[in-house]
Formats: structure tokens, C-alpha cells, sequence
């Protein structure tokens, strides 16, 4: 029982009628196959379409042996005619977004010989992998000139060759396809293998924006949005900034100035803070109780409380300890004598889950205790 697959004749038909071929109950669906379908099962690095069959939800559309299962919340009658009903909205915004991965990665095979070795699409962006790697300036190229194509409107074809005349077309795929081979021209973009829906003309894709880029599996992978995808995105970061602005009491033109201004300020603050910490700590040296071993901190890193700990050595002698409060119970320097320090530290570790080390004179890490039990340990 093959199933029609009307998604491939048309992309944009969003509502048909079918007659049910088989309905078995699986774990927490119904598993339906129908004798045509306009639902696009999952594949390629695009996941299924979802809609509703006669009431029925359709949540996930699956190939399994060849055949295409329809997975829904109802059952539904063997031999009945059922319409069907696509969420279209979903199902564009993935067409203009695979469409428009094709065309920048037809542009950099061409341009630099990279080879799309991964893709996915999901509800949001589009990731997908090349077997090289790009320049800043090569990055805005591509985006430059996939935009080019799109304002292009340029014509897409989506057809399945004879054979014969297949091995006369030069596309790009990936390896281990069998059967027929349907291949998606983009008018002097780009020939490429691929089952999934596209846009009929490049110009309904609307913009290509690339996002960002990281290393991966020895090449590059890119971050990108396109259509509704990149003009959700658009909205999203122009509420953001303006809600940045306001805050700052700076127009959106001069957010980056405001931002950095902002950052200045900070930075100059830290260090009066840490300066004025440090004198805190000189200050407490000299307060400090010659009776014990410990002093507490607070809001301390590692630096101030190796300063504490080796100025109390110096001071008073002894082994001497300076705490940190954290979320799990402390941060702790100690310093002392090389043979005393070692001796208290594997004393702490009996009593505590430590975690750290050090040597000669001094020892360092964090201890993972009820903050009350650890400063009884300590007497602070």
C-alpha cells in the first residue's frame, strides 16, 4: 500500500480528502495510513507537518519500511473518507527556510567547494554543517549574495529525472539515496537531491540573515533565519533593545554607546570596590582576633581570601584560614607552615566534602557543608 504523496505535486496545498487504508493503536497514538496525503513526513532534517485529520490531531508523520504513517490523538474508521488540513503557517515557514538552505549552500559549494554535510530545521532556526571553514568577510558574502537570489525571485523546480537523464545533471546530494531521485532546481543557484517542500519562487523566502557561526566536526556550522523565522527574530531583539534603551534613558540609535558607556562605568567600579575591599581586608588584619585561626569574608574571591589568609600568616603566624560564603557552603584559603598546612587540610577533609589542593604553603578550594557547621568548625 504506497501512499500518494500529493505533497510533492503541490506544496501548497493545505486541505484534501482521503480514504483511511489502516488505523492500529500504538503506545500513546493512533497510527494512521491513508492512500494519499498531503502531510510531509519527517525527513531530511526537516520534521513532519502537523494538522488535524477529520478532528483528529496529527502531532508527528513518520516514513516507516516505505509507507507513511500519520500519528493522532483519535482513531479513525478503515475505508472512510477523511479531510485533511495542514497548519500551513508551520508548513511555509519551513519551506521558505529549507528553500533558502539550498541556496546558500548551492553559493558556497560553488564559490568555496564546501560540502553541506548536516542540516536541520526546527520551529525556530535552521542549522546546518560545511566541511570548511569561513572568513568573517566570506560569511557576509554568502549572506550578501543568498540575498541577492532571493530579491532575484528567481524560479524553483522540484521534478524527478529518468534515469538516463539523471546521469547527465550534475547535483549535489547526500550519499546512500535509493530509489528515484527528485531533485529541487533553483534557477542558476543550485541542483540538489532533496524529498522536502519548497517555495515556488526564491522571493517568497522575504530575507536570509545568518545569526552566528561556531566550529564543528572540522568545519563550520551556521546559525540562520529566514522569512517569518527572521522577522519573529527582527521584532524580538528590537523589544529587547528598546527595553534596554528605556532603561538607560538612551535613544535605540545610541544603544551600543549607552551599552558601552554602562560597561565603563562598571569596570571602574569594580576596581574602586576591589580596592576598597582590599583595604577592608589590610584593616580586619590588624582587628584581628590572635586567638583564632579563621577570618570570614564576605563576597571574596579566591585572590582577596589568598591575601587574607597569607597576611594573617604573616602577622600572627600559625596556620590562619579565610572563608567565603557560597550557594553550597564556602570558598577557603589557607596558608601556614608547608607540614602544619597539610596536617590541617587532611584534618579538614576528615570533617568535610573538600574539594581542592595545593602545596607548600598553602591550600585552597571549596567546602560543601551547611555554612553554620562550617563557621563552628572554624570559630567565626
Amino acid at each position: 500500500m504506497i501512499t500518494e504523496k500529493l505533497y510533492e505535486k503541490n506544496a501548497y496545498l493545505s486541505r484534501f480528502e482521503a480514504k483511511v487504508l489502516s488505523c492500529e493503536k500504538s503506545e500513546k497514538s493512533y497510527r494512521i495510513m491513508l492512500d494519499k496525503t498531503a502531510f510531509f513526513p519527517e525527513g531530511g532534517g526537516q520534521p513532519s507537518d502537523k494538522g488535524v485529520l477529520s478532528g483528529a490531531i496529527v502531532s508527528d508523520v513518520q516514513i516507516e519500511n516505505g509507507e507513511i504513517f500519520h500519528y493522532t490523538d483519535k482513531p479513525l474508521n478503515i475505508g472512510e473518507t477523511v479531510s485533511g488540513e495542514l497548519d500551513f503557517a508551520r508548513r511555509f515557514n519551513f519551506m521558505q527556510n529549507h528553500t533558502a538552505e539550498h541556496i546558500v549552500s548551492g553559493i558556497v559549494f560553488k564559490k568555496y567547494g564546501f560540502d553541506n554535510i548536516g542540516f536541520h530545521l526546527n520551529e525556530s532556526e535552521v542549522t546546518f554543517d560545511f566541511n570548511g571553514f569561513f572568513t568573517a568577510e566570506q560569511l557576509k558574502e554568502t549572506e550578501l549574495e543568498a540575498n541577492r537570489r532571493v530579491w532575484q525571485n528567481l524560479k524553483v523546480t522540484a521534478f524527478y529525472p529518468e534515469r538516463k537523464e539523471l546521469e547527465n545533471i550534475s547535483y549535489r546530494s547526500k550519499s546512500g539515496i535509493k530509489g528515484d531521485i527528485r531533485l529541487v532546481e533553483i534557477e542558476n543557484t543550485d541542483m540538489c537531491a532533496c524529498c522536502a517542500p519548497h517555495v515556488k519562487n526564491t522571493g517568497e523566502i522575504g530575507i536570509i540573515k545568518f545569526l552566528n557561526t561556531e566550529k564543528q566536526h572540522g568545519g563550520t556550522r551556521i546559525f540562520m533565519k529566514c522569512g517569518a523565522f527572521a522577522l519573529d527574530d527582527y521584532h524580538n531583539k528590537t523589544s529587547d533593545i528598546k527595553a534596554i534603551c528605556n532603561a538607560l534613558s538612551a535613544k535605540t540609535e545610541n544603544a551600543k554607546e549607552a551599552v558601552s558607556a554602562i560597561k565603563i562605568r562598571l569596570e571602574n567600579e569594580k576596581a574602586a570596590a576591589k580596592e576598597l575591599r582590599n583595604e577592608l581586608i589590610e584593616y580586619k588584619i590588624k582587628l584581628f582576633d590572635k586567638s583564632k585561626s579563621a577570618m570570614l569574608l564576605a563576597g571574596a574571591d579566591m585572590k582577596q581570601l589568598q591575601m587574607a589568609a597569607d597576611g594573617l600568616h604573616k602577622a600572627y603566624g600559625g596556620v590562619k584560614i579565610a572563608i567565603c560564603e557560597n550557594d553550597d557552603g564556602c570558598l577557603f584559603v589557607m596558608c601556614g607552615e608547608a607540614g602544619e598546612t597539610e596536617e590541617q587540610f587532611k584534618k579538614l577533609k576528615l570533617s568535610f566534602t573538600v574539594k581542592g589542593g595545593g602545596r607548600d604553603k598553602i591550600r585552597q578550594g571549596s567546602i560543601t557543608a551547611p555554612i553554620e557547621s562550617i563557621k563552628k568548625y572554624f570559630g567565626v
